[in-house]
């Protein structure tokens, strides 16, 4: 991990305003669906996967049973434009209802998707008023096991709001507000979750250069600062979990001065104190192990007029291990084990790990074509050899035996355009696809 950077300590302000499922060992990569699209993994209590997912404007909700996964169509078409929904989370009730956030990706109107007796309902939760732009909204479960989605609408005077919602006795959703006035001012709508915190719902918030975790305090609302830079602007969703007197908020900052997208960690206890985790990716998940955070990322890589992406898992002390594919989710389930979804070129696949993923491969390319590597900690099987240019045209080259060090070697043709090259190795127990994507092209 990267040592801390133009982040400091700021003050508390005030607002002004069943059984488990048994997973087979070493199942492998399982595939959710073969279509591309938005994608959102959430783990039941008793460690049950389920993936939403986004086909045209449908949704559906796939979950794990013990002969495969079973897939169900949760709403025909969703109120948005096919190519613009976002979903934004997916959780499971102790009942094993799942239910789902989305958002129109131009920022105008959010819906929460709920499971009941009679199937799935698509409930409003807000459409933004003219000029107004809602911001990333987050998910998350209260104490009771109910459903609490937290959002922040952004005004063109750079006054924004921060709202609470949840559904009453009734099933109605319930607005609390969390801060008046337009706190506070930000060029671009603040990103939100809900996070459950010793059994009462906080509130992170990041914006601009700042990140709040707000909690209630009687009758008001309290506001403590994350974390704060003296550039950039935050980008993206903001994910949190807490354990014990910890609370830990994994969030983006695009920094332009240094050409940097940095995955901020920060841990709230005593004191906050954040670090980056990478400084090239967005972050796409956090999960506490014991207690313990682990961040998942993504980073992409321009090639031509194309983009190539490389899936991050790193812990808190920074060791990271690189992965084929778009991370689409990561969790920690009720044992304990990792759960991930990747977006491949073979649709949503998902895996699942006793530990955390963890394996590093190293690659290198010459002009020339000649290529070489390792598998750290490897002393069989086999890597893939990828080359990958304009457009998304992906080739595979080779497949080349590791030696008992680990390492492999090959020599492609000397490439004539820009290329990326990317070595795979497929873990045989859980199936992961651990990777090295060349990060400058060759040729």
């Amino acid at each position: 991990m990267h040592e801390n950077r133009r982040y400091v300590k700021l003050a508390r302000i005030g607002s002004a305003m069943t059984a488990a499922l048994v997973f087979p060992a070493g199942a492998g990569a399982e595939l959710v669906s073969k279509k591309p699209g938005p994608a959102a993994l959430a783990v039941g209590r008793n460690g049950t996967p389920y993936v939403a997912h986004v086909d045209g404007c449908a949704l559906h909700v796939a979950h794990r049973t013990a002969t495969g996964w079973r897939d169900r169509l949760a709403v025909r078409c969703l109120p948005f434009a096919a190519g613009r929904i976002e979903l934004a989370g997916s959780v499971v009730d102790p009942r094993s209802r799942v239910s789902v956030l989305v958002r129109d990706a131009n920022g105008s109107r959010i819906v929460l998707v709920r499971q009941g007796p009679a199937g799935f309902r698509v409930q409003p939760v807000v459409r933004a008023a003219a000029r107004s732009v809602l911001g990333i909204p987050g998910l998350a479960l209260d104490a009771a096991g109910v459903p609490a989605v937290a959002y922040a609408v952004a005004r063109p005077s750079r006054d924004t709001f921060l709202r609470l919602v949840r559904p009453d006795r009734s099933g109605r959703l319930k607005t609390t507000a969390i801060t008046q006035k337009g706190f506070p001012p930000a060029s671009l709508p603040p990103s939100a979750t809900p996070v459950l915190v010793r059994g009462r719902l906080h509130v992170v918030e990041t914006y601009s250069t700042e990140g709040i975790e707000w909690f209630r305090d009687g009758k008001r609302w309290l506001g403590q600062f994350l974390f704060a830079s003296t550039r950039g602007q935050g980008v993206g969703p903001v994910f949190s979990a807490a354990a014990g007197d910890s609370t830990w908020t994994a969030a983006t900052l695009l920094q332009p001065t240094f050409g940097e997208t940095d995955v901020l960690l920060t841990e709230r206890a005593d004191t906050e104190t954040t670090s980056i985790v990478f400084s090239h990716a967005l972050v796409a998940g956090l999960a506490l192990a014991d207690g313990r955070p682990e961040v998942a990322a993504n980073e992409s890589v321009e090639i031509g007029d194309g983009v190539s992406t490389a899936g991050l898992v790193a812990d808190a002390d920074g060791a990271t291990a690189e992965l084929d594919g778009a991370v689409a989710g990561y969790a920690v389930d009720n044992r304990g084990s990792r759960q991930l979804l990747l977006s491949t070129g073979r649709g949503r696949e998902w895996f699942t790990s006793p530990t955390r993923p963890a394996t590093r491969v190293e690659l290198t390319a010459g002009a020339d074509g000649a290529l070489s590597g390792r598998v750290a900690g490897v002393v069989s099987g086999t890597v893939d050899i990828f080359r990958e240019q304009a457009r998304g045209a992906r080739t595979l080259v080779a497949t080349v035996p590791l030696a008992a060090d680990g390492s492999f070697a090959f020599r492609d043709a000397p490439p004539g355009s820009p290329t990326l090259y990317r070595a795979v190795y497929r873990d045989p127990a859980s199936g992961i696809p651990f990777a090295s994507l060349l990060r400058t092209p060759v040729g």
